[in-house]
Order: structure tokens, then C-alpha cells, then sequence
């Protein structure tokens, strides 16, 4: 049995327990302090308080760009450091975790998000200089993906890390490839539709003394939109597809039902500039328009710049001939997946063509 506590031999005291209290209220004033500017916290001439930064003297260029190096770093950090304090505070203190999130003035959907990063990639994977957003994109992928997207991220183009953004375009890429070099597609399903129908026009076409240019009727059989719309288009294109539509500047109205009867819905277009004209009932005709249209989710695939919206070229003197740089401007554009084009006139190195001497698109 312990002997009994006496003046001379006092029960023993837990010298730690003892020193928490007084290392909290330590915590706390020196926190205080802080926010309420009493006692800032000094990075050489620079003080941070809770409302801001004060400078005292004179500091050097090289000073105030260390400062402002250290305030990046913490500005980097602080989700880090909440995401860990958080999933600590799950795993010491259950129920009281929750009611001490209640009390922050964090939206909850915030703090899950920090908490989740941080528990899904490694302290060892994080990367400096690397911003906590990007993390978050790679929080569902395997930590050998994270180290390897990290490291490309970090070296970016010419020596400046990717963004964001860059971040997420790149990955949305790499799915692509994946799931469109795997052949995911089934056999007659096509990602990418070029057309250029031989639309029907009321007058058979635009006006003109000769015969190399004028009414299509001359040149090749026209369709109408009822028969456009009746082609199973729909039936060969995924369900992420995009469609570029060759319509001239009278049969824009009349085209929307096609692109709906095919599954699509508009864009955006392009402007081929022919430089030669063409003789209409109101104007002198110099351009045509392609159409883009999407289906599901179908961005382009390469992150290239952006393509001008009105291309130059002078017109062939075969009637509707378009020129091959718009096809090559596709493939750019969208290098996954396969490729239908209709009322094609040559084969072409990695399209599926079909085309009015070629063979016709499989219905049923």
C-alpha cells in the first residue's frame, strides 16, 4: 500500500498534467495577441496581425520578397493544416469533433473537402509549390498516378507549373485516350461525324451563267430534309460525339431539324472564306458555313490554341468541293476516336467515308 500523505511525504503531483493548463492559456493569450495586433508575429520589418500587415522602417527589396515568398507558402498550407488537424480531431475525439466543426465559421462541405484531400494523399506525395487544388483533382487516383501527375505539373511548360485548369484539361485527355485507344466503341459507332449534304433548295440553287458553279441539281442527286433527317445517324455515333456540318447561307434554317433528327444540338461554327463568289438572288456569295455541333460531353481533345473562326481559302472549280485543310483542322481537334464522313468523295487515311459512288450507311 502507498503510505499515507503526510506534510512530509505529500501525494505525488503529475507535473506534465499539471503544465497543460498553463500551456493552453499560453496558447490562447499568444493567440490572441496576434489577432488583436498587441503582439504581432514579425517577419523582419513585416507584422501580421488578424487584420493585416504592417511595416515598420525601411526593409530591403530582398526582404519584402522573402516576405511575400513566406506568406505564398502559408497561403498554400493552411488547407493542409486544417485537412489534418480535422481528421486527427476524428480519429482523438469523436463526437466532440463534430460539435467543434459546428462551431467554425467553415461551411462543412469546405472542411469535408480538406479533410478528404488530406487523407487520400500522402504527406509524402504532396508537393511544394504545387497548389492544394490541384491535390484535389488527383485525390481519387492511386498515389503513384498522384506522384507521377505531380511531377508533370510541377515541371509545366518551359519551366511554369501547370495551372488548374491544366491540370484538369490534361487529365480529361488522359481518359479519352484511354477509353478510346482501348476501343471502346463498338463496330459501326463513330465519335467524330464530318458532313456535307447535297442539300435540296427550292430553286435547285443559287444562279450563274455556267456550269462549273450554280444549281447542285446539275452536278450531283440533292436530298431533302426529310430524307436527311431520316438517315440513322443517330443510330452510329456515341454517346459523347460531335458533328461538323457543312450548310450554306439559304439552307441555314432548314437545317436545324437534321442536326436534331441526328442528335445533336449546336454550338458554335466556322466561316470558309471562298475569296471567289457566287451570284445569289440578294448577294454576291463568297463564304459557307460549318457547323459544330455536340452531343453528351465532347470538347476538344487537344489543348491547342483555338483554331480562327473564319479560314481563307479560294474555292476549287469543282462544284462543293471543300477544301482538305478543314478535315485536317478536325483531326487536330479531335485525334480520338473514330471517324465518320458522309457524302464524302475520296477515301481517306483514317475516316470511314461514305459518299454517293461509296458505300451507304448501314440502316436498321
Amino acid at each position: 500500500m502507498p503510505p499515507p500523505e503526510t506534510a512530509n511525504n505529500p501525494t505525488p503531483v503529475d507535473s506534465q498534467a499539471e503544465a497543460r493548463p498553463q500551456q493552453q492559456h499560453a496558447v490562447d493569450d499568444r493567440l490572441d495577441q496576434l489577432l488583436t495586433g498587441d503582439a504581432p508575429l514579425h517577419l523582419g520589418h513585416f507584422g501580421l496581425d488578424g487584420t493585416g500587415l504592417v511595416v515598420t522602417g525601411s526593409p530591403p527589396y530582398e526582404e519584402w520578397e522573402r516576405c511575400g515568398a513566406v506568406l505564398h507558402q502559408i497561403d498554400g498550407a493552411v488547407q493542409w493544416w486544417l485537412g489534418d488537424w480535422l481528421n486527427y480531431g476524428e480519429h482523438a475525439y469523436g463526437e466532440k469533433y463534430s460539435q467543434a466543426l459546428g462551431a467554425t465559421d467553415y461551411e462543412r462541405r469546405t472542411l469535408e473537402d480538406y479533410a478528404y484531400v488530406d487523407a487520400n494523399v500522402p504527406p509524402t506525395v504532396r508537393t511544394v509549390g504545387i497548389g492544394w487544388s490541384l491535390h484535389k483533382l488527383l485525390a481519387s487516383h492511386p498515389p503513384q498516378e498522384q506522384t507521377q501527375w505531380l511531377a508533370r505539373a510541377a515541371n509545366g511548360e518551359d519551366g511554369v507549373p501547370w495551372t488548374h485548369a491544366r491540370l484538369h484539361t490534361e487529365l480529361r485527355l488522359a481518359k479519352r485516350y484511354e477509353q478510346y485507344a482501348g476501343g471502346d466503341l463498338p463496330e459501326g459507332q463513330f465519335r467524330v461525324v464530318y458532313a456535307d449534304p447535297p442539300w435540296q433548295y427550292d430553286d435547285s440553287g443559287v444562279i450563274t451563267s455556267g456550269d462549273a458553279y450554280g444549281r447542285a441539281e446539275r452536278h450531283y442527286p440533292t436530298m431533302s430534309i426529310e430524307d436527311l433527317c431520316g438517315l440513322p445517324v443517330q443510330d452510329h455515333v456515341d454517346d459523347d460525339a460531335v458533328l461538323f456540318l457543312w450548310v450554306t447561307s439559304p439552307m441555314l434554317a432548314a437545317c436545324w431539324p437534321v442536326i436534331e433528327a441526328w442528335g445533336f444540338t449546336y454550338k458554335t461554327s466556322l466561316v470558309w472564306d471562298k475569296v471567289a463568289h457566287n451570284y445569289g438572288h440578294y448577294v454576291s456569295v463568297r463564304h459557307e458555313l460549318l457547323l459544330l455541333c455536340t452531343r453528351g460531353r465532347c470538347t476538344p481533345d487537344a489543348p491547342t490554341a483555338m483554331p480562327d473562326s473564319v479560314v481563307t481559302e479560294r474555292r476549287s472549280e469543282t462544284h462543293s468541293e471543300k477544301p482538305a485543310r478543314f478535315r485536317e483542322l478536325i483531326e487536330q481537334l479531335y485525334p480520338l476516336g473514330r471517324r465518320l464522313e458522309l457524302f464524302g468523295r475520296h477515301e481517306v487515311d483514317g475516316w470511314t467515308v461514305y459518299g454517293n459512288q461509296l458505300q451507304p450507311i448501314a440502316r436498321g
